[in-house]
């Protein structure tokens, strides 16, 4: 029975041999000729071997006493994270109960309002992150696309990159029957001090209000963040 290093590099062969039917296919009798050959399995082991010892060389690099510390570091770090995560206290925007965030869609069906202030700039001094929104007073019954982003000039609109995320709600009584009913929201982080801002559509051809507020917690960075998108919502 052939040992698995030649079965490895006899599939190897065959589809290198496929692949390059259609460029040149003398090269197809030379692939099949050394199927069998010890020369070529020989070349095959001594890739392999090449192959495992850079790769076992940059694991034993990785395991070095250098690094050892640094990557512990940034484990404890990740973990205190996703425990602060879980575990932070959160805060409400508005601070204050008589005042309120309206956001107004446009007349056409599924057309946006424009962008409203939610929380001023200047306003939350760390880097701050939204988890929730109550809908807490609407005009009328129908559904609601709430849509939310920063920006950290005062009078910008929120680009494309800084838009943080959005929820779909259906109000079917006037006034709202649970109204202090939390939206869960899943969003990037706002760098600090930055303004929030949202935005409205609604599936009525009228201009529909929605008084919201927020729930935001303090954020905390990993140590490898994964980069939002700069084209979000898709990737292209």
């Amino acid at each position: 029975m052939s040992s698995f290093i030649d079965k490895v590099g006899t599939i190897r062969r065959l589809v290198a041999s496929v692949l390059g039917i259609a460029a040149d296919t003398t090269t197809i009798a030379a692939d099949v000729a050394g199927l069998d050959g010890d020369a070529m399995r020989g070349t095959d082991d001594a890739t392999l071997q090449a192959t495992w010892t850079d790769a076992m060389a940059g694991y034993q690099n990785e395991l070095a006493a250098a690094n050892l510390p640094s990557d512990v570091d940034d484990l404890l770090t990740n973990v205190a994270v996703v425990d602060h995560h879980w575990h932070s206290r959160c805060r409400v925007y508005p601070q204050s109960i008589k005042n309120i965030a309206t956001l107004a869609s446009a007349a056409p069906v599924d057309g946006w309002g424009s962008w409203t202030e939610i929380i001023p700039i200047d306003i939350v001094d760390f880097a701050y992150e939204i988890v929730g929104i109550v809908v807490e007073a609407v005009d009328a019954a129908t559904s609601y696309f709430i849509q939310l982003g920063y920006s950290e000039v005062a009078g910008d609109d929120p680009a494309t990159a800084q838009i943080l995320g959005e929820r779909r709600v259906r109000v079917v009584t006037v006034p709202i029957a649970n109204a202090t009913e939390l939206v869960e929201f899943y969003s990037q982080n706002c760098p600090a001090n930055a303004k929030l801002w949202g935005r409205l559509k609604t599936a009525s051809i009228n201009i529909d209000e929605a008084d919201i507020s927020v729930v935001i917690l303090r954020h905390q960075e990993i140590t490898n963040p994964i980069p939002p998108l700069a084209t979000w919502p898709w990737s292209t």
